[in-house]
């Protein structure tokens, strides 16, 4: 039988069973010695022929072991789990902050004053949650960090629903205002995910905002054509309509996104 045979391997070698030969962890033990007295009577019930009894003391067993895996996870695989968490984290933040700096960009300074004040405290907190980490206290540096992301949530989003981007440039050739409106549109573009993680739309919602993305994606690209060829005043024409798309897609998510 397949399945006696792999109780019998499991009982014999497994992250359970080693770490019960290790430190004789209790919370491991009892589950395990149930799994050993439950495949011992499927076993003979196996050599008396009695095939419907030993499925069923196999099933019990393996159920058991399964329980025990779920209520006592390997040390390893759940510190594994942790870094890995902390990792992903980790990079969030990054890609919030680098998003953040992007579109800083365009503020006035007085705008960005007031926003740089509210991501002041995420440097301390990522640097209390390197610490941690260090210290091998990846859940407690994981908070830390959940919380540096909150900040940066909260930030891009208001954001989204300032009007901090909008306000009159003078620019000197077409070719400073295409530049201008190039960044304004990879601007809006980066606030694209911000917006579905904060906002969460349903998948209708979210299939109806990725295709106003992608027409504003091809749009853009036209406009590089345009520009390539030394035509900005069309370029600019065209990559305005491109970012008018993206901010039809932060509306449909629910962003108030000024005009």
């Amino acid at each position: 039988m397949q399945e006696l045979q792999l109780v019998k391997m499991l009982l014999a070698k497994s992250p359970l069973t080693e770490r019960v030969a290790q430190n004789n962890d209790g919370q491991v033990k009892q589950p395990m010695e149930l799994v050993r007295t439950l495949y011992n009577r499927a076993n003979e019930a196996f050599n008396a022929g009695n095939l419907v009894w030993a499925d069923a003391f196999l099933d019990e067993a393996l159920s058991v072991m399964e329980d025990a895996a779920r209520l006592s996870s390997d040390p390893q695989q759940v510190e594994t789990k942790q870094r890995a968490e902390y990792a992903e984290l980790l990079d969030d933040v990054r890609a919030f902050d680098a998003t953040y700096q992007d579109v800083r960009k365009g503020l006035q300074p007085k705008d960005a004053k007031k926003y740089d004040t509210e991501v002041e405290p995420t440097r301390a907190l990522i640097q209390r949650a390197q610490t941690m980490m260090r210290d091998n206290l990846y859940p407690e540096a994981s908070e830390l960090l959940k919380k540096v992301h909150g900040i940066y949530i909260s930030v891009l989003n208001e954001l989204l629903a300032s009007t901090a981007f909008v306000y009159d440039t003078n620019f000197k050739t077409p070719i400073e205002e295409f530049d201008y409106e190039l960044a304004r549109y990879h601007s809006y573009e980066e606030l694209i995910p911000i917006a579905r993680d904060q906002y969460k739309p349903d998948e209708y919602t979210l299939k109806l905002s990725e295709r106003y993305v992608q027409e504003g994606r091809t749009a853009m690209a036209d406009a590089e054509k345009l520009a390539a060829n030394s035509d900005h005043t069309a370029a600019i024409k065209k990559l305005l309509e491109a970012t008018k798309r993206l901010q039809t897609a932060l509306r449909t998510i629910g962003v108030e996104v000024p005009e």
